[in-house]
């Protein structure tokens, strides 16, 4: 059986999710700590699958407690849990140690899949994050383009060769191959499949 131990000063929150956890799950709940300096030493002796964490404790810092536990503890994987929704935090937090980082206003099942997942090995955020990441990734890459090389580019990756490019778009082969070489510069790649790959991974088409 996987053990947790959770630690939030929070106490009507965490009586909950210790219900919640005890009554749907087959995971057995160690311990429940209100303050940061409580954690080293009850890890010391109880070692846990999986440490709930909040991020804001009254003594110290969640994202230094991450650190100290992924130093000495690197077999305790850590969930953070915060009402802080925004990227700095999740990217701070993950930065600090922790596998996986769920919002305190999350549903039951969120929750259980994201303790579930890290208990497994595994990487747990938010979906709001990862669609915001999604799109600052695509936002970051549209702007290296410009209209006629993101033409141009939707037309190589549906196998049209140079002469039809050209055809399609009303301009000299050279011209094209000047864009393509261009765009393969601007995007770090070499070739036409590196191409189609890296435009279906950043929805360039």
């Amino acid at each position: 059986m996987r053990k947790l131990l959770i630690v939030d000063d929070h106490r009507l929150f965490v009586d909950g999710i210790r219900f919640l956890i005890e009554h749907a799950t087959d995971y057995e709940i160690l311990g429940v700590l209100h303050t940061g300096q409580e954690v080293i030493p009850f890890l010391a002796r109880n070692p846990v699958s999986v440490l709930l964490l909040d991020i804001d404790l009254p003594d110290i810092s969640g994202f230094d407690l991450a650190k100290t536990i992924r130093h000495l503890y690197p077999d305790t994987k850590i969930l953070a849990l915060s009402m802080h929704s925004d990227a700095h935090s999740i990217n701070r937090m993950i930065e600090a140690g922790a596998a996986g980082y769920c919002i305190k206003s999350a549903g039951r099942d969120e929750l259980f899949a994201a303790i579930q997942t890290v208990s497994e090995g595994g990487s747990y955020l938010p979906v709001d994050y990862l669609t915001q990441s999604d799109a600052r990734k695509d936002d970051a890459v549209r702007p290296l383009l410009t209209e006629r090389e993101a033409q141009i580019v939707a037309l190589i990756t549906e196998g049209n060769s140079t002469p039809k490019i050209a055809d399609k778009l009303f301009l000299s082969a050279r011209t094209v191959e000047t864009h393509r070489k261009n765009i393969y510069r601007k995007l770090g790649i070499h070739t036409n499949i590196e191409l189609t790959l890296y435009a279906r991974k950043n929805n360039l088409i």
